[in-house]
């Protein structure tokens, strides 16, 4: 394998980054070392001793070879198309070119010196290489195709360059035959109107040479018609490989973006960003350009087209699927790339942004289209998401959104089309008539509709026929939002956020309605419910806090094949608990341990302190094995929003204090943990002031010439040697006024 081609293989990004730190401050860059690998690898540099006056002018020539080839490169490459990409490549090289020229033809040994010293160390760099566990992967020029190295993308797309450049030949050899043909045509018929004005008075001589004449000129038209029908049959069967190509990127590009979508879905659980949208934009654009190049096939055909009378039905067939590639290329490529809230509150400001890929490839930077942005309900919605153009275009808002209007915003540094919305508040909706009495208005589910009007780019090539979905020069480029749920005060958020975390965790991919997702295996919810926590808290559960959730919600006992249990949405967010018997929810008390925590003790959560979801029975196993005076926190199930406190006496017995979120407004947790004496060891056995310490705030403002009182936690307990121990000194108690609040027992 060729040197350059393994460094550029190598999925090791430090190899990678020793590449370009050794082409940083090189004369020779980089694109000029990727662009003539072949040439420069095929050249014995080391024969070459640049200190050797014998040597200089081989060297000399070498040097002119070079900037032939490099010469010759910038024509290929300027030759093979007319995108953009193609010309900014042409262009770096051309200033590289003139760069090289200038500084080295007047002394070419320093030129192979350099081009010495880079091969040397590209070599000590593989070297090294080879002692690391390399992923290798194929790699494409640096042609028109652009970056799209080591895809299967830019595989289909090497083929697609090569039967594009192929039919190009095919075409303008149909050209010059049809130009020829037209040429003899008319010759012969400016020779037969003069042998008929003559007739009468030429020769039988005469008559015989022209009716030769006049064969010769049939029998080229004949061949020259057979030439042509053998040049568009090879080319009905080039255009029908390049079809399977094109199909095969476009549905690549259009998995892409679905895969985006599903990684932006899930992220709005675990709080995961999606990646960034350039790498489709990259792709999206490519295959932009290869369509539009396929789609003015068609006009350049249709002069031949009366003549190919029994191929015209198959060149209309292509044209007709390129225009479809065009459409749902540039419908899947309106995006929303910034989600609205999905829990939305009527008259509160929101923010969203949408983005067109490829949009600047489809002339919108100078078209400048509009973006309207209205509420749609759950119905309207599927008519959205099944993609039918009247569809969309006959949807009637159900819900009005201020500032819903925006003219597109265009980057000239990355070239991309999209609009920002930072303003829009939503004034009023329109709830279902038929909404079924059972349901909450917080599980009725709406839409953010994003809408777009643009003309079809390039519409003289657009012209209707029966193979094309285009109707005329101007589509809807819809986009709707995941499912959002409207509310109008703060006691529906709980409800509202399990309508939505249930329908990110499970929709299904691609959905084409907002239909509620049914029952699922709680060895899925468990992995949502993580990566729920893990947004919110920055701390995913364990398998012990999965474990006892699951058996919770599940009102089981026993564990045992947990994970293949389903969990319906009904005894998810809307059955109250059973074991014990509650008045609030699963996803009520689980909702409220997050508020609690985020809250309240954040810092203390994700440093694991807090054990957080265990029950009560396992926790007073785990603490009679401890040491007397051992503590530990517990969510109790009994209550909502609240935080327990389990403590062994040194009597053996097992205590339980509980607080709610107000009183930890009070005093936090940190402190009722540090000032009782009674509480010494976070179990199994941490000093609790190893622990906690950090976390104690002393947040008294001093008044010069003021005392201030202190507030102190204390828990009284019935021994009295152990009472003892839990307050200060006399003489410190006589210095602070001391506030004691006190904690009651958990008794369930």
């Amino acid at each position: 394998m060729a040197l350059w081609q393994q460094l550029s293989t190598c999925n090791v990004t430090a190899i990678h980054k020793k590449i370009q730190e050794l082409y940083a401050h090189s004369p020779i860059s980089i694109l000029v070392r990727h662009n003539l690998a072949e040439h420069i690898e095929g050249r014995q540099w080391c024969l070459y001793n640049p200190e050797d006056q014998s040597h200089h002018r081989d060297i000399h020539q070498e040097f002119q070879s070079f900037l032939i080839m490099l010469k010759y490169k910038i024509e290929e490459l300027r030759n093979s198309g007319d995108m953009e990409r193609i010309m900014d490549t042409s262009h770096r090289l051309e200033e590289q070119y003139n760069l090289l020229s200038n500084n080295f033809s007047a002394n070419p040994a320093e030129f192979v010196r350099k081009m010495q010293f880079l091969l040397t160390e590209e070599g000590k760099i593989l070297q090294k290489a080879e002692n690391v566990e390399m992923e290798v992967k194929p790699v494409i020029g640096d042609t028109w195709m652009g970056d799209l190295q080591g895809s299967l993308f830019s595989l289909s797309f090497k083929h697609v360059k090569e039967l594009k450049n192929r039919i190009d030949e095919q075409i303008a050899s149909l050209d010059q035959k049809a130009d020829f043909k037209r040429m003899s045509q008319e010759e012969l018929h400016h020779k037969s109107a003069g042998f008929q004005s003559r007739i009468n008075e030429m020769t039988p001589v005469q008559q015989n040479n022209f009716r030769q004449i006049r064969e010769r000129y049939v029998r080229t038209l004949q061949g020259l018609h057979t030439q042509m029908n053998e040049i568009v049959a090879g080319l009905l069967n080039l255009l029908n490989d390049i079809i399977k190509k094109l199909k095969d990127a476009h549905d690549y590009i259009l998995k892409e973006i679905d895969d985006w979508k599903e990684e932006q879905r899930r992220g709005l659980i675990s709080g995961k960003q999606p990646p960034s949208l350039d790498y489709i934009e990259r792709d999206a654009c490519a295959l932009a350009d290869a369509l539009t190049a396929c789609a003015s096939y068609y006009p350049r055909l249709r002069d031949h087209l009366d003549e190919m009378a029994e191929s015209r039905s198959h060149i209309l067939q292509f044209h007709g699927e390129i225009l479809n590639f065009i459409r749902a290329l540039m419908f899947k490529c309106f995006i929303i790339e910034k989600q609205p809230p999905q829990v939305m509150k009527r008259d509160t400001r929101f923010s969203a942004t949408v983005r067109i890929i490829a949009g600047e490839r489809w002339g919108f930077a100078i078209k400048q289209p509009v973006v309207k942005v209205c509420l749609v309900n759950a119905e309207q919605a599927q008519l959205i998401l099944n993609h039918n153009n009247n569809d969309i275009r006959d949807v009637q808002p159900c819900g009005e959104v201020l500032n819903g209007e925006k003219v597109l915003e265009y980057s000239t540094q990355a070239k991309t089309v999209h609009f920002q919305f930072k303003n829009l508040v939503l004034k009023k909706h329109n709830r279902a008539a038929d909404r079924r009495a059972a349901e909450l208005v917080t599980e009725e589910k709406f839409g953010v509709f994003f809408r777009c009007m643009v003309q079809v780019p390039y519409k003289e090539s657009f012209s209707p026929h029966p193979h094309s979905n285009i109707a005329d020069s101007h589509m809807n480029l819809p986009a709707v939002s995941l499912p959002v749920t409207v509310t109008v005060h703060g006691s529906q958020s709980s409800s509202a956020e399990a309508t939505i975390f249930w329908d990110n965790s499970f929709a299904p991919r691609n959905r084409d309605s907002f239909a509620h997702p049914g029952a699922q295996p709680w060895g899925e919810l468990k992995a949502r419910i993580s990566d729920c926590f893990m947004k919110n808290t920055d701390r995913y559960l364990n398998e012990d806090a999965l474990r006892y959730l699951g058996m919770k919600v599940l009102n089981l006992d026993c564990p045992d094949e947990l994970d293949n249990k389903l969990v319906s949405w009904q005894a998810f967010s809307k059955d109250t608990l059973k074991r014990p018997d509650r008045t609030f929810t699963f996803w009520e008390w689980l909702y409220s341990c997050i508020d609690l925590i985020k809250k309240h003790f954040l810092p203390m959560w994700k440093d694991n302190l807090i054990e957080g979801f265990i029950s009560k029975q396992r926790t007073e196993s785990l603490l009679k094995s401890a040491e007397p005076n051992t503590f530990l926190l517990r969510f109790p199930d009994s209550k909502q929003g609240m935080i327990s406190i389990s403590l062994k006496l040194p009597d053996e017995s097992i205590k339980h204090m509980i607080y709610s979120a107000t009183e930890l407004k009070r005093l936090d947790l940190a402190q009722r943990i540090l000032d009782p004496r009674a509480l010494k060891f976070l179990y199994p056995g941490h000093p609790k002031e190893n622990k906690f310490k950090k976390y104690y705030r002393s947040d008294r403002e001093e008044v010069p010439g003021y005392e201030r009182d202190m507030i102190r936690a204390h828990i009284p307990l019935e021994q009295v040697d152990l009472m003892d121990n839990l307050f200060v000194e006399p003489e410190a108690a006589n210095e602070n006024q001391l506030m004691e609040f006190i904690s009651y027992f958990d008794s369930y």
